[in-house]
Formats: structure tokens, sequence, C-alpha cells
């Protein structure tokens, strides 16, 4: 089957994967539902990713005492410095850099998916996308005005 390059009313198209063939209205309906709700969850994604990075700041490696004696002890610089000490901080940054590094795989995944959602050419599914987007970011603006 020839796909146009051109956006098209109709409500047949296939989208992402072969079993996802809409035939009828009915079925663009649902597959327009879906990926509205999609786009607003990415939109969410987005928020959720800056909140957590507003809440986890990489812990430094020497507090403020340490870098006032560095400062001070200029000539002993021949001692090797202490290795950096495993505290509750240093596992908090971890798990919110995992947790961040997860969240941007999804919002990476599933930025690709609407793009190949919306490069079916279905104008259904194009309004579905940018209706989706600015309700997402209509609900989760005034969630990042918060932080």
């Amino acid at each position: 089957m020839m796909m146009s390059m051109h956006f098209t009313a109709s409500s047949r198209v296939t989208l992402l994967f072969e079993f996802w063939d809409v035939n009828g209205p009915a079925g663009m309906v649902v597959s327009v539902l879906v990926v509205l709700l999609m786009t607003v969850f990415y939109e969410l994604l987005k928020i959720w990713k800056v909140s957590l990075d507003s809440r986890s700041k990489p812990p430094s490696l020497l507090d403020s005492s340490s870098r006032t004696t560095l400062v001070e002890t200029v000539s002993e610089s021949s001692v090797p410095p202490a290795p950096p000490q495993h505290s509750s901080s240093n596992k908090r940054w971890f798990l919110f850099h995992v947790l961040q590094t997860a969240i941007h795989v999804v919002q990476v995944v599933l930025s690709y998916m609407l793009m190949l959602c919306i490069m079916s050419y279905s104008v259904w599914i194009f309004l579905g996308v940018v209706l989706g987007s600015a309700i997402g970011y209509f609900v989760a603006y005034p969630l990042l005005i918060r932080l």
C-alpha cells in the first residue's frame, strides 16, 4: 500500500504498529483519544522531570569548611585528598538521577511515537496531538509555577 505524503481526512490509517489499523470513524475517535492522552502524559512527564531536577542537586565533594582549610593550607598540596564519603545525600542524588534517566527515556520514546503518529498524515491524529499538547501544557504549567 502506497502511503500518501499529504494530510488526509480519511478514517483509514495504520498507527505505529500493524495491529493498530483504523478502519472507521469509531476507531478513529478512539485512536485520537489515545494519542491525545499520550500527548497529555508527555507534557506531564516534562513537568515531573523539571520538578525532580529542582529537588535533586548533586552533592558537593567538599563542604565549606573543607574548602576553607584547603585555601588556607596551599603549601600542603602534596597531601592526597580524602576519598569521598558515601553519605545518604549521595545515595539520594543517585536515586534521583536514575529516576530522571528513566523519565528521560520514557519521554524520548513517547515523543518519537507521537512523531510517528503525526507522520501517518491523518488530520485527525494531528489535531489529537496538538489538542493533547495544549491540554497537557494547560494542566501542567500551573504545577511548574508552584515549584
